[in-house]
């Protein structure tokens, strides 16, 4: 049965800036090319470098719902420093009852999966920011890269993961995708975005 769900990219990058301005605006890019195409971006969470631009950047095209992040709570600090106080931004939201699936975070009828529908203690940790999106606080990095997993797996058609520049995070998680594709957990394609050369040597 086909997926209800909006296409979502999965996307891997880093958590700086990078030393050439060409990362930032392939990242500005890139979302610009997914506000085009109603994608949804899942990625993981933080606001700082590249990843922190792609959200910002879809946000602001898009809205809130265009983006999905999930970062662990040991991260916090590091990749979401606004997360560290409430502010006016940042706050634990009231879910509506259309939640879900207006965020297209619904399992399909008929399918029994509950892979695709945020458990409530991912609601209890919901964050919702009013530059980078929603984000759903996990308990640490494998849970991180299985559920980015899941929410691409269960996308629209045309999911898939995308690497843009970053260092030995990037790599691993990127590579994992490309395993449990092997391994027969999804079947979305795994690319990179190959700035300036950056991933020649791969």
């Amino acid at each position: 049965m086909a997926s209800s769900n909006p296409t979502r990219i999965c996307l891997f990058c880093g958590s700086t800036a990078g030393a050439s301005p060409s990362h930032l605006i392939a990242a500005r890019s890139l979302a610009k090319t997914m506000h085009q195409h109603s994608i949804q971006l899942v990625y993981g969470g933080g606001t700082t470098g590249l990843m922190g631009e792609v959200a910002r950047k879809l946000v602001k095209l898009s809205g809130q719902d265009a983006v999905i992040g999930v970062i662990p709570s040991s991260l916090l600090g590091k990749e979401r420093p606004d997360a560290g106080g409430a502010g006016e931004k940042e706050e634990k939201p009231k879910l509506p009852g259309n939640w879900a699936k207006r965020m297209g975070l619904t399992s399909n009828k008929g399918d029994k999966s509950k892979h695709d529908t945020p458990t409530e203690d991912e609601k209890a940790k919901l964050l919702l920011n009013a530059e980078y999106g929603h984000v759903l606080i996990v308990p640490d990095i494998q849970a991180r890269k299985m559920r980015m997993m899941e929410l691409t797996r269960d996308g629209g058609p045309g999911s898939g993961f995308v690497a843009l520049s970053g260092g030995i995070g990037t790599i691993d998680e990127l590579m994992e995708m490309v395993s449990l594709n092997n391994m027969g957990a999804h079947r979305r394609g795994a690319c990179v975005l190959n700035v300036e050369g950056f991933w020649d040597a791969l």
